[in-house]
């Protein structure tokens, strides 16, 4: 009886997030998959690598923060690639520059710095 007046709540919190933050990957975008048989050079031709996806985000910054970015390569918080989801964000932790994926992995990073710095040594 309790659970049918605090089901509409947890539906709730589970909606918003699901909303909030980033999506993770259910493949890993830098794993090679099988293809068929069929598949020629010339239907991949226009094809992108994962570095062509980081990079329309990544244009967007200055060239040191370019730099920075590209030797980061990846979101702790999310594991996406930088610049996949427009131009990443620095957030200062402990006096280091981390780049984000977006603006919902920045409370995740702040709430666990140390959880999500060590993914990045």
């Amino acid at each position: 009886m309790r659970l049918l007046k605090f089901g509409p709540l947890l539906l709730m919190g589970l909606l918003i997030s699901g909303i909030q933050g980033c999506s993770s990957p259910e493949t890993d975008p830098t794993t090679p998959t099988a293809t068929p048989a069929s598949d020629t050079a010339e239907d991949h031709a226009d094809a992108k690598s994962p570095m062509d996806k980081m990079m329309p985000g990544l244009k967007e910054l200055s060239p040191q923060d370019y730099k920075s970015a590209m030797a980061q390569h990846i979101c702790p918080v999310s594991g996406e690639m930088l610049g996949t989801m427009g131009a990443p964000k620095k957030v200062d932790v402990d006096g280091e520059a981390v780049w984000i994926c977006c603006d919902g992995c920045k409370a995740k990073l702040l709430a666990e710095p140390d959880k999500y710095l060590a993914k990045l040594k």
